[in-house]
């Protein structure tokens, strides 16, 4: 037998069986699995990193390991994930779940041990390998809506060796789609001065027409010189209403593929680069994200399986062109949309509006700009490319319009305390007025000399005080009562100006674990975690926020274990 094909027969073998023990997974719920959100979907300022599997707007659905492994990691905080387990598993995959309403009970209990120990709700462990082993189909815990979570649902993930988010479908994690993807939108982009689309240098919005639901039509374009298409569609999914993000997307060019990208791995740390291959300024004016089918050259993405140049078209006087976009789910239900292109030289009517003012930033070494009594820092490498702001200061207000450009650091504003009495410094912080018009908090420390708030945001800047607490109430029980038959204590508290810190609770002077839900700002406690001595016992609450303004909560309560 050839050595050649020994090799090959050896490769084939072990592909099957990595395969074969792929789809061998356990599905993470024991329910039929509908998405609200697909691997590698367009956020904000991020790639989706799993998949949203619907809960039937429940909690506590149980929720399964999908393979044999151990728990590695657990870490519970206030936003993103929530409550969260990661697991190791023998293939060198990790899984992950999120946005969990508790844990099993020896999870439970490990994890309740380690936040007692250091007084603290939000934590993040990492228990040795033979702490805590799972078997595959085993209960870890119950799905939820903790974090920052929209609503009750299980985040699941997979990661590879390089601890790479990848895509859970290609790992036998499927959903029933018989759907085709849907275009909304179409758009075609001059690429440089000399280049135009419709005797247009700006973005074009084309003219489509559905012919069926797996093909659309453009109106025929006029072109010429560097151009680029850009696409606003979503995916869809058997029963469900969702709109979804795209698996897979080419551009052909008279048969041949010009671009090509596939939702399959990225790293996180370059998961802000999504702001690279959407049209940013549009997203700023719309809230609605279209996607370039051209790579920036400031975009280090790996997604992108084939491309000729950077997928952008060299358009000639007199030749015609025909363009395919093709979008694919992970099932490979297609949508196609031809565009059909004549290569044509003419006078531009008009031209992007490229706006410079006396504010410019230098992408690589960034810009240090004072307008008394205010300085703003934008330090080098905080954004993708250079761009200019439009500012205006006075005594009271700094005012930064928006570049429409996405950046990749936050910037600093500084203001001089000497400009703020003595006896309110301790009260001061920095505030925007964004759309809604409403002042945000922005984080703020007071350094030596200056108070610096540092924000990604633009908008109109001002200097606040807030000198009043956070507020604390009672939900489900009257002070001095009995609580006997109780197995929570809950109160509603919150901030009406920066925003709580941080929160303790005491009984008889004992540390006792709340748990925060900052989108219903509910403190809960579970009775069940400590035995109390004794009947009538002292309650104590602590909250604090921003900028130290501190609320005690004290009253006493009956309870017979």
């Amino acid at each position: 037998m050839p050595k050649n094909f020994k090799f090959l027969l050896i490769v084939f073998l072990i592909t099957i069986q990595a395969v074969a023990q792929h789809d061998s997974l356990h599905m993470p719920l024991d329910i039929p699995l509908y998405l609200s959100g697909t691997f590698g979907e367009l956020r904000s300022n991020h790639f989706h990193s799993g998949m949203d599997i619907k809960t039937n707007n429940e909690e506590g659905l149980p929720v399964y390991a999908v393979d044999d492994g151990y728990i590695y990691r657990i870490k519970i905080t206030n936003n993103g994930y929530g409550k969260a387990l990661y697991i190791k598993h023998p293939s060198g995959l990790v899984s992950v779940y999120g946005h969990l309403k508790y844990f099993n009970d020896r999870i439970e209990s490990y994890i309740k041990q380690k936040q007692y120990k250091k007084q603290q709700y939000e934590i993040e462990v990492f228990p040795y390998k033979i702490e805590l082993p799972v078997k595959k189909g085993e209960i870890i815990a119950y799905s939820g809506n903790t974090g920052g979570s929209s609503g009750p649902h299980l985040h699941f993930e997979l990661r590879n060796t390089k601890e790479h988010p990848i895509n859970p479908m290609s790992y036998g994690i499927r959903i029933k789609d018989n759907q085709n993807p849907v275009i909304k939108n179409v758009f075609a982009y001059p690429l440089d001065s000399l280049s135009q689309v419709n005797q247009m240098g700006k973005r074009v919005k084309l003219n489509i027409t559905r012919i069926n639901d797996s093909l659309y039509v453009a109106n025929p374009i006029l072109a010429y010189g560097k151009v680029g298409f850009g696409l606003e569609a979503y995916d869809r999914h058997n029963n469900v209403k969702n709109r979804n993000g795209l698996y897979k997307i080419n551009l052909k060019v008279n048969g041949m593929i010009v671009f090509e990208q596939i939702m399959e791995e990225f790293s996180f740390a370059r998961s802000k680069y999504i702001n690279t291959i959407i049209d940013y300024p549009y997203y700023i004016k719309y809230r609605r994200r279209i996607q370039k089918l051209w790579v920036e050259p400031y975009n280090i993405l790996e997604i992108y399986t084939q491309l000729v140049g950077d997928g952008s078209l060299q358009i000639k006087h007199g030749k015609d062109y025909q363009v395919v976009i093709e979008i694919s789910d992970f099932d490979n239900n297609t949508t196609r949309i031809k565009i059909p292109v004549k290569g044509y030289h003419t006078k531009i009517i008009e031209k992007k509006k490229n706006i410079k003012t006396a504010f410019y930033i230098d992408q690589q070494k960034g810009n240090t700009i004072n307008l008394s009594p205010w300085k703003i820092i934008f330090r080098p490498n905080s954004s993708y490319e250079n761009f200019y702001l439009k500012i205006t200061a006075n005594s009271k207000k700094l005012s930064i319009k928006h570049p429409l450009v996405p950046l990749k650091k936050s910037y600093l504003i500084k203001y001089p305390l000497k400009n703020i009495q003595p006896a309110l410094r301790a009260y001061t912080y920095l505030a925007v007025y964004g759309k809604s018009n409403k002042p945000k908090y922005v984080y703020t420390i007071k350094k030596t000399d200056s108070l610096i708030g540092y924000t990604w945001q633009f908008g109109n800047f001002v200097i606040r005080y807030d000198s009043i607490a956070p507020y604390i109430k009672p939900l489900n029980f009257k002070p001095k009562s009995d609580l006997t038959n109780y197995r929570f204590l809950s109160f509603k508290t919150g901030d009406r100006q920066t925003g709580i810190k941080s929160y303790n609770g005491y009984i008889d002077s004992e540390w006792i674990l709340l748990e925060y839900d900052y989108k219903t700002g509910k403190l809960t406690y579970d009775f069940s975690d400590k035995k109390l001595k004794g009947h009538k016992h002292a309650l104590k609450i602590i909250v604090e926020d921003m900028l130290g303004n501190t609320r005690l909560y004290k009253t006493t309560f009956y309870r017979k274990e």
